[in-house]
């Protein structure tokens, strides 16, 4: 059994803000979980890691290694995690693809390589997590911080 996610936000922001939101540590430490613990490099074969709330059969850690870099279009990283360290059960490929639209950047994210019945439940709640924490989240802070920082005084 294999699953993939597959979601698309829009933004009324240019591609090169939203692209800025996805790469800029500082702006990333603004609304991602991923990126509050270690400074980020858009830069292939960057590693960090994530900690979460460890839950049943998962320890809580991600490690990420950024795969693939094309500014303003595309950027993959990977996304491994397991019940302890040394032992991954999850390892999969996340992909933010950015497309100029209506005046605006349509964000996709794909999230694939779940396997089994235990990937496609990892799929299930992850996709959750995905629409909840991250298109809402960035669309605040898009929200909050952007109109601030051009308005004209």
């Amino acid at each position: 059994m294999k699953k993939e996610i597959h979601l698309k936000w829009f933004y009324s922001y240019p591609i090169d803000t939203i692209w800025d939101y996805l790469t800029d540590a500082d702006l990333l430490k603004q609304w991602s979980t991923i990126h509050r613990d270690e400074p980020f490099q858009a830069e292939p074969g960057f590693q960090w890691i994530s900690r979460q709330k460890a839950r049943r059969g998962w320890d809580g850690i991600m490690y990420m290694e950024v795969l693939e870099v094309v500014p303003k279009k595309k950027l993959a990283y990977a996304l491994k995690g397991g019940p302890r360290p040394g032992e991954l059960s999850l390892d999969t490929v996340v992909t933010y693809t950015l497309v100029e639209k209506n005046g605006g950047t349509e964000l996709h994210l794909s999230h694939t390589g779940f396997q089994g019945l235990k990937g496609a439940f990892t799929a299930f709640i992850m996709e959750k997590g995905w629409g909840k924490f991250f298109g809402k989240r960035l669309a605040t802070v898009l929200n909050e911080t952007y109109h601030d920082a051009h308005t004209i005084r």
